[in-house]
């Protein structure tokens, strides 16, 4: 991986920051059907797509669920990078990948030493993070709402897909979801 090859993904990005995120990362090449990282295993590192394709699953009822496919230019694992916590879902490699690998102890460097591309990745983690709580919030209300109003046009597996997408999404980003943060009876009157 070289920084021109970069640049179509990360087209803000400078020169010298580009040169300074592969410095700060390792190229990783994975074949199809690999797992970059399990559900539940310890969290260290965010990965960085820059070739091919993974997808998200996680697991319900002993059943694999794919929540997500992710391409080019995506970050996967990133809250990894400014907290210690196990992961939320497993990562596996749709096709053959290249990844460019970034550990926590080598960001949290670049965040004491003021690094400006310390700041583009926290940009990163925010916006990554913003999305994935819509579309958990989006899902949850679609869950709500077939609570609140039952048809039998609906399978309950999707429900049960939509749950798994729910936990992975509020999970990373440490939201809650019990009864007392969003009481039941608000939610209804919201959605009639």
């Amino acid at each position: 991986m070289n920084a021109s090859a970069l640049r179509a993904l990360l087209p803000g990005y400078s020169s010298h920051e580009l040169d300074q995120l592969l410095g700060a990362t390792r190229t990783r090449h994975f074949p199809a059907g690999t797992w970059l990282c399990r559900e539940g295993d310890p969290a260290s590192s965010c990965f960085f797509i820059a070739i091919g394709a993974v997808e998200v699953v996680k697991y319900l009822d002993g059943e694999e669920r794919v929540l997500a496919t992710l391409r080019p230019g995506n970050l996967v694992g990133q809250t990894a990078l400014v907290e210690s916590a196990f992961r939320s879902a497993s990562v596996r490699a749709m096709s053959a990948i290249t990844a460019l690998e970034i550990r926590r102890r080598t960001f949290q460097r670049l965040v004491q030493q003021g690094s400006p591309l310390a700041l583009r990745f926290q940009e990163q983690i925010a916006s990554a993070g913003i999305r994935q709580l819509r579309a958990a919030s989006d899902r949850l209300a679609l869950v709500l709402a077939h609570a609140v109003r039952p048809s039998s046009k609906r399978p309950a597996t999707v429900d049960r897909l939509a749950l798994a997408f729910i936990q992975a999404g509020t999970g990373e980003w440490d939201v809650p979801l019990a009864p007392t943060a969003y009481p039941l009876p608000a939610v209804k009157k919201r959605l009639s």
